[in-house]
This record gives structure tokens, C-alpha cells and sequence, in this order.
């Protein structure tokens, strides 16, 4: 039953005699905080606490749930008295304060929070009994318990599966031990829509990774459990709470871990408020970014619904998706200062340092919020939706009234906009620049080696948004009716690259429904951050308004470019960079909205921009859902200039001409997705299309498949299709990978199978007769491939895993049980384009892939084998025969167990070591970059070079043996323990290097007439900054090695600004002087090039302003002769510039995905 609180006492100012003491060096009169942000006027200097004089109430004892740990500094109020003096420190109050918001609501029953994650384990020994209680269960779908004349049959004021304990239709059917939701699921599906909502019995949640109506995390990933149980996990049971522990909870599965598909998302924001969840939280980073994921979050704000955004976990600035998209809330994690060093914080004479940026999280531009978290941002994330739900149940705990601009039946009073406000207006500002208390802080304390803080300034800044989350200050907020008014900016877009000149409306909304009347000011202010102290923002005001009495949505203001340039470096000119190294944020501009309503709240809109004009920028324009898919140059009509084929996120693939227009027959359509809810009443409400399956990473193949000198095109898609097209745009076959391989039956945390073909397909010469096949990977564990006409190549599909450690396989679905399962980490699917090469000599090509498997219980496979204990790892790289499981067997079957280990070259697969397993799922559990071939060693023979996504580069001969032979058994790689930099190399960050989520190039970088390796990598600080808290002075990097010698090229490794996922660096000559040089974006606003020798060419790098993934497409759209190198950014900017390059002399270096047309990887 809910338990309600007085909201009148929580709100009030005085504090009780019972109150804790202070810590015993503070003195003076003690009073508590009142609720001072949401009131304040200036939002750039929220008021400092006086340390001496102000103090918390201790937390009502009977308002803490039984399960509350009082030492875990998450939830508390109380403060060190270590640090209890400072301001910068926040007087050392150590957490959110939610144990002094549990003193106002623990939640409501009628408030529910949509957990969309990798779904929930219905059983888990820890959690799966709180969590039971607290899932949503649809009494629209299942009948009453039996002998009750109503869903509740226990009388405890809710419908919750224990209603049905005693129930023998029910019974306990997965053997948790108790009653829960999945147990009414498989007692009382019928495949009827009784509540005729249009998902077919929707008991409790609903699973669009498969398309059915159990969320049940079936590979026992469990983080969907988690971030349930850091939200609502009900109090008496586990051992843990969550922190709105008397709201519920709809499990929506959108994946099966938090690496998920964008428009799965989409639909799981689509049925939480089809389903009326108050509060969306979404703990994800999504491969892709369809139109829909933007247009349901529109629809959820509009409903009332706000989104807890995870920012990720990976230290960076790059902006998540869909955290960066508009209207959603975006959350990183703050920690405390030494993380799993805590302990030793005495020894060294650190204490009370509780405001650290997570290692494990990212910051920047969309900043808006940060909650304490002791692992990453999903966790934050996770007690963010928690706290949303408090202040939605406060607000309706007090009567607040319903906002009258919600659209439908909101199960909540506030909209999403006024919940963002709420949060921002009363967090608690992590500023260490502006001077604190004297005598005890110093401005602009960045700290020291361990504890180099990130940037902080006075009210928001790119590190921690508004500040750390205070849920006190907020749900008291609420229940007092002290609600902020409303601001947001639609555009310009978010990272939008503006020009120097012209003007450019800034449109947006501003409302202050809880108030008279209001004044709004759309303002402007050079850079990512204000300056340091002393040195103050100037904003520059553009438009204001007073007196306004209602809403305004609309163009607010007009801004001046040319007045904004004049402020920036060179008036907005110039390469971004500084002494060599890319400067992401040398033309960013904020803008913002600052609204102020009668009694003197504040709302505010902030959204960051940059102004910049290059003379060598020839497209910049928005291509709806594109950014997963590289684009491919081809000539398709013979006039002598490239079209772009481009594959979006919602399977759109265009043809584009130089001047944006379509070719003739395009654009074209992937499959509808067969999971999407084209029932949805809110999408058809809002006008949402339903989805098309996505068009994956790399680049679409193009090359002649029939023979009549025309090429076509091939393409693969998250359905477990292949497409081939001709030049004109008509469908010539469709394939599709074999559903018995995704069985969901089948599937389990060795055996993650899925339908999709995730990358882009290749074509090669399989079987010798001068055509060419198309071979595929797909994330079902297979190897596929199909003659032109579609028809499967005899000896195909092929299952990829190591004969080795197979045990076992289905004979129906080929899932794999392995030996010694506890060294095997998850893993399953194939995410990397083939790479096609004649390895043998013979006129055929064969195949190699690198996989997703781990194994933790071995050496790490390189030579010296350094790896972090209990954390390495290796995966695998296979070289398979064209004709698959055809090939004829020589001698004895060494592996009866292992159907198709026939189908793999002698010696093969290979060990690639890891040195973090399960780095990340689905696209750090192994390979996930195609694999290089090329004669890098001047023998007849090819080698092979791949990498793991977080390993070192690794080359083999043909016969699996490295060219530099073995050492302890073990094969020695090219530079393993980054010991050598070139001699004009701008990063020295060695001890290791390896791959940063990339993968490798070839071409002759140094001009000695032989193949040189290029690869994205990150030393050992680097990597370290990815699992320590603050900041580690360490690099992201371009590499490349002469592997004659092994030893890194001269200019090698070159600092870049970000992890580069899913990047292979083009090699061409971009200003014409006979060199190669790398060129490849990454996920921080440049495009960045050097050549062998580190030299930049002039204008480079470019300005991208956003994530750029894959490799950068060089081609001839005006038929110049010299081509043009176009990216296209996650969120859909399609991007070009001129370079010096001649387009005859592309083909001698690596000058799109896959090297050519063909996307084989090879170089002849």
C-alpha cells in the first residue's frame, strides 16, 4: 500500500530540535537550506551555502526504508567532516539527498517508471522478488485470481502478481520461488488483445527485440534488472532499494544488453506511453538513429513523459545517442574522487572528495545533470528515473495542478519540460574555479596527479551540466507548486556547423503556465565553457521579451553570424586546431534561453553550436536518419561522375547526385521491420511512420554482379536481409539469413543470436568462374554466401566458432555449448564485413572474419603476453575456404563435435588478444572491424592483419603463424607494448597500444614502394582514463607501422580527440604532394589527417561538429578529376570537402570502406 507523507512539513523552512549536530568544527547558527535555486534570477552564479551557518535535517527514521545503507554516500544528505568547511565541496554533503526526499513521498502506485533496457530476469536471486512486486501488470489481460471478485485479490491497494499466488492456474512456471509477472505470462496468453490496445496480451511489458510480450532478458545480461532495481527496487527484500521504491515499473526490452538498435528504442518509448508510464529511463548507447527515435521522444514530452539519457561510459565528449537528442534529460555519473581506490583515500591524505567525474561516463556539450553513481552512467541513469518519479509523485501527492499543455490523458501533472527544469534548478553546482571558502578552497583548483579535474565553472558547465542532482531540493520543490517555467530550442540543431556570415532563427518554445507572467531572453557566448575566474561570460542578448501572458512556440530570435564570428578565433576561420592538435571547441558557440516568470523562477534552454566557414566545404546538408551507413562513391549512369549511395538508419538507401538531387530510380527501401508496433496509438496520434530496417556499418558494396558492365548494388540489413539493386534502383533478389539460426529458444548468454547483418556485405570470386559472390556476416554466428541471381553458394552458411572449445552444437539451430563454459564470456554474433582474398594461390578467394567470442581462462595470444588479470582476454580470426563446409575434409575429424571446423584453412582461427573482456556488448566482445590483406612483408605470400576492438594490431601468414615468428609459443605482434614513437610523433602515451574500437588500413604511408598498416589506437593512460574517476593526461591515437621493421612510421602515433568506433582511416593523397596520408573522424567534431611523416596538410583537419563513424568516402561528384572526401555524422549531416587529390590514384591507397567497391579488404 502507498505510503504518502506530509508534504507541508517537508517543504517547511524551520529546522526541528531533533535534527543530527553538526559536525563538530562548524559553528555558528545553523539553519537549514531553503529552497533557493528554483528562485534565483542569475543561473550563471547560483549563491555559494554558508558552510558555518547551514545544515540539513537529519532523515526522518521512519521515513527510511528498511533496506536503506546509510553508508553508501548515493543516497545521503550527511556530510564529511573532512570537507565539511569548503564550498567548492558543497559544505561535504555527500550525496543526492534522497534519504531526506524519502522524509516527503517514497512514490505512488499510479506512477510508473518504463525501464527500456536488455529486459528483466524474472528469477534473479538478488533482486527478481522486489522487483516482482513492483512490475506493472495489466489487469486488462488476465482474469481475476481465482475466488476474487477483483485483480487485487490480497487487498493491499495494488495489482501485482502475488495477487495470483495462490492461483493453480498459475503456479510458479520459471522456478524463481516466488509468483511473478512471467509466470502469468506463460499461464495466460492466448494470443487475444483484451484490452484492445493492439499488443496482444501485454501483461507485464513487452520484449521488441523479438517482437513478444515477455521482456525477459533470456542471455542473462542483467542489465535491464539492475537499472530496474536502482529505480523502483521495492524496499524488505534484497538488501538494496531503489530510490522511488513505491512507484512502479513496466520492463520494456529493447535489446539484449545496453548497446541496442535506435528504433527498437523508439518503439519501446511508443508503447511506455501507450501504456501510461509517468517516466522513460533508458541506460542504452544505440548503433543507429532513425527519424522515429526523435519523433517518439517529441511524442512522450508533449504526453507529459520526461527521459532519463545515459550519456555513456567511455570518458569521452562524444554526444550518446539517444541522449543527445532534443527533449530528452541527459545524465552522466559523479563519484567519488579515487573510485576503486577509495580506501586507500586516508592513507594518502585525500578525504571527502565525493564530486568526480566518473572514469566510466562521458561529459560535454548535452550535459545537463549528474547523480551520484558508484559504477557508470547506466546506474545513474537508473536512479535519475527513480528521482523523475519522486517529483512526478510529490507533485501529484500536493494537488499540483495538470499543465494544460499536455497532450492526452498524462498519467502525470507536470510535462517532461517542467520535470528538466526542475532538476537544473535545484542541483547542487560543482564549481572548483570560482573562489570557495577562504582559507580552505583556492580558484581554479584542477587538483593534482591522481585527481586532474575536469573543467567546472559557476552554474552549467560541459562536465557536469547544472550540477549533481539534489532529490530533496527537488521533490519539496514540487510539492510546494514551486515549478520553473519552461524554455527548449528546436534549432538551430544541435552541433550544427553555422557559417561566418548570414542569419540563422533561433526557434523554440517558452512558457511559464504556473505564473503570471514571464520575460524570456535568447542570448549567445562564445565557446564550449565560460572562461576561468575572473574572467565572466558575455552573453550577448539577441531578443527579449516582458510581460508575456501565454506560451510563444516559434521563431524567438535572429542571429547574426557574422557578429558571433567576429568573436571566435580568426572570425570564425581557420583550421581547428592549436600547436598541431584539433581543437573540437575553437568555433563553438552556445546559445541559450533564459526564462523568468513573475516570482523570479528561472527556466532555461541551452544548446551548442559552432560558427565556421572552410573554403574547401562543398555539401553540408541534413539527410533524414543517415549516420550508421558510410557512404559509397560509384559512377551508376556512366557520365563520369560519382554518385553517393547511402544507407540510412530507417533503410532508406539514396543515390545521390553532386547536387543532392536522387538518381533515376531512387531512392530505395529495405524490409519493414516485422517488430514495429504499427498499432501504437500515440505513434499514430503523432504520425509516426513505421520502421524499415536499418542499413548497418560500413559501406554498401558496388560492383558489377551480372556482367553487363553496369554495377549493382548490395546491401545488408538489420533484418537478416541482403539487398542487390541495379544502377537504376529496381530490386534484382533479396536474401535472407536462416531463421533457425536466431531461434529465440536457442538463445542464451554464449548464443546472443540475432537476425541482422549489422555490417555491409562483400563480393568476391568464390568458386573461380570470373563472377562474383556476395558473402556476408551475420549476427546469428554464420558466414553467408549467394551467387548474383541470390542463390546460396554450396557449403554455406558456415557456423564461425572455435572447434576447440565446442563441445556441443543443436543439430536445428547451431547453437553452440562450449567446453569449460566459465572461461567463455558472451559473445555469438558477427559484426564485421568479410574480407575476400586469394590466400592461397589457387584463383578462388577465401574468407576471413574476426568474431564475437571471448575466452578469459587463457594466456593472452601475443608475445610479451601483458594483460590485466582477470580482465583479458583473446577472441578469434578465421580464415574460411570459398566453398565453406564443402571443402573437402583431409584425414580424421579432429573435432567431431564442430559440424562445419572442416570449412576452416589449416591453422585456423587464430588467437587476437583483448585486453578488457567484454569491453562492451554486441560491439566490444571480440572483432569489430574487418581484417586486412595485403603482402606486407615482400614474401609471394599475403598476410593477414586484424585487431580486436581492444587488443594490438596482430599480422599472420596464411598459415596462422606471425611473419615475425614466436616467441614462448606466443606470436609476436608489431609494437605490442608501445615502446617505440616515431621521432616526430605528437603522443608518447606507450607502455601499450592498442585498438580503440577501430580497425585497420593499408597502403604505402612512407613511399618505400610497400604496404604500410594504419589503425585508430589508445595508449595505456588512455586507457586507464577509461576506467579511473577525473582525468588521466593520456591519448587517443592514429597509428601506423612499417612492418618491415615493425617499428612505428616517423609522425607515428598522432594525438587525435576521441575513441574512433567502427573507423578505418582512409589513405589518399589529400593535398597532392605523392604522399598518403590517414584521414578518419571519430566521435569528436574533426576530421583529422596526418601523413607518415606527421605533417598536416594545410586546412586540415575540418570541422565536422558531431560523431563520425566508419571510413570517409573519397570520390569525384563534378567529374574535376579530383576528389572529394565526404563523411556523414550520427545524427545525419552529410558533409564534403575539396581536396588535391587525383582521382586517378585513388585505387593506390585505401579511398572508401572495404578499400574498393568490392568492400573486400584486400589490396593486390
Amino acid at each position: 500500500m502507498t505510503r504518502r507523507l506530509a508534504a507541508a512539513t517537508a517543504v517547511g523552512v524551520v529546522v526541528s530540535a531533533s535534527c543530527a549536530a553538526p559536525p563538530p568544527e562548524i559553528g555558528g547558527t545553523v539553519q537549514e537550506r531553503p529552497v533557493r535555486s528554483v528562485v534565483t534570477r542569475d543561473v550563471d552564479h547560483p549563491p555559494r551555502l554558508d558552510c558555518e551557518a547551514w545544515r540539513y535535517p537529519a532523515p526522518d527514521p521512519a521515513a527510511q526504508p528498511a533496506d536503506y545503507d546509510g553508508t553508501n554516500y548515493r543516497d545521503d544528505s550527511t556530510r564529511d567532516a573532512t570537507v565539511a568547511r569548503s564550498q567548492q565541496r558543497l559544505c561535504g554533503q555527500r550525496g543526492a539527498a534522497n534519504d531526506l526526499a524519502w522524509g516527503v513521498t517514497h512514490g505512488r502506485d499510479d506512477v510508473m517508471t518504463a525501464v527500456l533496457d536488455s529486459g528483466i530476469s524474472w528469477a534473479d536471486p538478488g533482486q527478481g522478488r522486489d522487483l516482482a512486486e513492483r512490475a506493472h501488470v495489466n489487469a486488462g489481460e488476465v482474469p481475476k485470481p481465482t475466488g476474487s471478485t477483483s485483480h487485487d485479490a490480497n487487498g493491499d491497494g495494488i495489482v501485482s502478481a502475488s495477487d495470483w499466488a495462490g492461483d493453480r492456474r498459475v503456479g510458479d512456471r520459471n522456478r524463481s520461488g516466488w509468483t511473478d509477472p512471467q509466470d502469468l505470462i506463460e499461464s495466460f496468453s492466448d494470443g487475444i488483445d483484451d484490452d484492445g490496445n493492439g499488443y496482444i496480451d501485454d501483461i507485464s511489458g513487452w520484449d521488441f527485440l523479438f517482437g513478444d510480450n515477455d521482456p525477459y532478458d533470456n542471455v542473462d545480461y542483467g542489465h535491464g534488472t539492475g537499472m530496474a532495481a536502482d529505480a523502483v527496487g521495492s524496499d524488505g527484500g534484497s538488501g538494496a532499494v531503489g530510490v522511488c521504491f513505491e512507484c512502479r515499473v513496466l520492463h520494456v526490452r529493447v535489446g539484449d544488453s545496453f548497446i541496442a538498435d535506435g528504433a527498437r528504442f523508439a518503439a519501446g518509448v511508443l508503447f511506455a506511453v501507450d501504456s501510461g508510464a509517468a517516466v522513460v529511463q533508458e541506460s542504452l548507447g544505440v548503433i543507429s538513429n532513425p527519424v522515429q527515435a526523435q519523433q517518439a521522444i517529441d511524442a512522450a514530452a508533449e504526453r507529459g513523459v520526461p527521459i532519463a539519457a545515459s550519456m555513456a561510459d567511455e570518458a569521452s565528449k562524444h554526444p550518446n545517442l539517444p541522449a543527445a537528442l532534443d527533449r530528452t534529460i541527459p545524465v552522466n555519473s559523479i563519484t567519488t574522487g579515487l573510485g576503486p581506490l577509495t580506501d586507500l583515500a586516508g592513507e594518502v591524505g585525500i578525504g571527502g572528495d565525493y564530486l568526480a567525474l566518473n572514469g566510466c561516463t562521458n561529459y560535454g556539450g548535452i550535459a545537463w545533470i549528474s547523480v551520484p553513481s558508484n559504477s557508470c552512467s547506466s546506474e545513474a541513469t537508473g536512479r535519475l528515473g527513480g528521482m523523475l518519479a519522486l517529483i512526478v509523485a510529490a507533485a501529484r501527492d500536493a494537488g499540483v495542478a495538470r499543465h494544460p499543455g499536455i497532450v492526452g490523458d498524462a498519467p502525470g501533472p507536470l510535462s517532461a519540460n517542467e520535470v528538466k527544469q526542475l532538476l537544473r534548478a535545484t542541483a547542487d553546482d560543482v564549481d572548483f574555479s570560482s573562489p570557495g571558502t577562504p582559507g580552505v578552497d583556492r580558484a581554479n583548483d584542477e587538483g593534482g596527479a591522481p585527481l586532474i579535474r575536469y573543467t567546472t565553472r559557476a552554474g552549467w558547465d560541459s562536465t557536469f551540466g547544472f550540477g549533481r542532482a539534489n532529490t530533496y531540493e527537488a521533490v519539496r520543490a514540487a510539492a510546494a507548486g514551486e515549478i520553473p517555467p519552461e524554455a527548449d530550442i528546436a534549432s538551430p540543431a544541435l552541433y550544427e556547423v553555422l557559417p561566418a556570415s548570414g542569419t540563422v532563427e533561433v526557434v523554440g518554445h517558452v512558457a511559464a503556465v504556473r505564473s503570471s507572467s514571464y520575460s524570456y531572453a535568447v542570448q549567445w557566448a562564445p565557446g564550449i565553457d565560460s572562461p576561468r575566474w575572473p574572467a565572466g561570460d558575455t552573453w550577448t542578448t539577441i531578443a527579449s521579451a516582458r510581460d508575456q501572458r501565454s506560451p510563444r512556440t516559434g521563431a524567438l530570435a535572429t542571429l547574426d553570424l557574422a557578429t558571433v564570428a567576429a568573436a571566435l578565433p580568426g572570425g570564425g576561420t581557420g583550421v581547428p586546431a592549436v600547436d598541431g592538435v584539433g581543437d573540437e571547441d575553437r568555433f563553438s558557440v552556445r546559445l541559450r534561453i533564459v526564462v523568468t516568470d513573475a516570482e523570479g523562477r528561472s527556466g532555461v534552454a541551452l544548446k551548442k553550436v559552432s560558427v565556421h566557414d572552410d573554403p574547401t566545404q562543398r555539401t553540408q546538408r541534413r539527410i533524414e536518419s543517415a549516420g550508421t551507413s558510410s557512404p559509397a562513391p560509384i559512377d551508376l549512369d556512366g557520365d563520369g561522375r560519382d554518385e553517393l549511395v547511402l544507407g540510412t538508419d530507417d533503410g532508406t538507401v539514396h543515390a545521390l547526385r553532386d547536387d543532392g538531387s536522387e538518381a533515376p530510380g531512387w531512392p530505395v527501401r529495405t524490409e519493414a521491420a516485422s517488430w514495429w508496433p504499427t498499432w501504437s496509438v500515440t505513434a499514430r496520434a503523432a504520425g509516426i511512420a513505421p520502421h524499415h530496417e536499418l542499413v548497418g556499418v560500413g559501406t554498401p558494396a558496388t560492383a558489377d554482379l551480372d556482367g553487363d558492365g553496369s554495377p549493382e548494388i548490395a546491401v545488408g540489413d538489420g533484418g537478416g536481409a541482403v539487398s542487390i539493386w541495379s544502377a537504376s534502383g529496381t530490386l534484382i533478389t533479396r536474401m535472407h539469413t536462416d531463421p533457425a539460426f536466431h531461434d529465440q529458444g536457442a538463445t542464451n548468454r554464449w548464443n546472443r543470436l540475432k537476425s541482422g547483418v549489422l555490417a555491409q556485405p562483400s563480393l568476391g570470386d568464390l568458386d573461380g568462374d570470373g563472377r562474383l559472390e556476395i558473402v556476408a556476416t551475420a549476427m546469428d554466428r554464420h558466414v553467408y554466401a549467394w551467387h548474383g541471381d541470390g542463390t546460396p553458394v554450396d557449403g554455406f552458411p558456415v557456423l564461425v566458432v572455435d572447434p576447440a572449445r565446442t563441445a556441443a552444437v543443436d543439430p536445428r539451430t547451431e547453437a553452440v555449448r562450449f567446453v569449460d563454459p566459465d572461461g567463455v564470456g558472451d559473445g555469438g554474433e558477427l559484426i564485421v564485413t568479410p574480407t575476400l582474398a586469394d590466400l592461397d594461390g589457387d584463383g578462388r578467394d577465401e574468407i576471413v572474419v574476426g568474431a564475437q567470442e571471448q575466452y578469459s581462462d587463457e594466456t593472452v595470444g601475443v608475445f610479451l603476453p601483458v594483460g590485466l588479470p582477470g580482465l583479458s582476454a583473446n577472441t578469434r580470426l578465421y580464415a574460411i575456404w570459398g566453398d565453406g563446409t564443402a571443402h573437402p575434409r583431409s584425414g580424421a575429424d579432429p573435432f567431431p563435435a564442430h559440424p562445419a571446423d572442416q570449412a576452416y584453412l589449416p591453422g585456423w582461427p587464430q588467437k587476437l588478444p583483448m585486453l578488457l573482456e567484454g569491453l562492451l556488448p554486441t560491439i566490444g566482445n571480440g572483432v569489430n572491424t574487418q581484417a586486412v590483406v595485403g603482402n606486407f612483408d615482400g614474401d609471394p605470400a599475403p598476410e593477414i592483419a586484424a585487431a580486436s576492438c581492444a587488443g594490438p594490431l596482430m599480422v599472420f601468414d596464411v598459415d596462422g603463424h606471425s611473419p615475425w615468428g614466436r616467441e614462448l609459443g606466443l606470436q609476436i605482434a608489431p609494437d605490442w607494448l608501445g615502446e617505440n614513437a616515431g621521432a616526430r610523433a605528437n603522443s608518447t602515451d606507450g607502455g601499450i597500444r592498442v585498438a580503440a574500437f577501430g580497425g585497420p588500413a593499408a597502403g604505402d604511408l612512407n613511399g618505400d614502394g610497400r604496404l604500410d598498416l594504419a589503425m585508430p589506437t589508445v595508449g595505456l593512460l588512455g586507457a586507464l582514463d577509461k576506467l579511473l574517476p577525473h582525468w588521466q593526461p593520456g591519448h587517443t591515437q592514429m597509428m601506423a607501422w612499417d612492418l618491415r621493421t615493425r617499428a612505428p612510421l616517423a609522425g607515428m602515433p598522432r594525438r587525435t580527440k576521441d575513441l574512433a568506433f567502427f573507423v578505418t582511416p582512409a589513405l589518399v593523397d589529400v593535398d597532392g604532394d605523392g604522399d598518403l596520408d590517414t584521414v578518419a573522424g571519430h566521435g569528436v567534431s574533426l576530421l583529422e589527417s596526418s601523413d607518415a611523416h606527421g605533417d598536416v596538410a594545410a586546412g586540415w583537419p575540418k570541422l565536422t561538429g558531431g560523431w563520425v563513424v566508419g571510413t570517409p568516402s573519397f570520390g569525384d561528384g563534378d567529374g574535376d578529376g579530383r576528389a572529394e572526401v565526404t563523411v556523414v555524422r550520427r545524427d545525419g549531416w552529410l558533409q564534403s570537402w575539396q581536396t588535391e587529390a587525383p582521382t586517378s590514384e585513388l585505387a593506390a591507397g585505401w579511398a572508401r570502406g572495404g578499400h574498393d567497391g568490392t568492400n573486400a579488404g584486400a589490396v593486390p
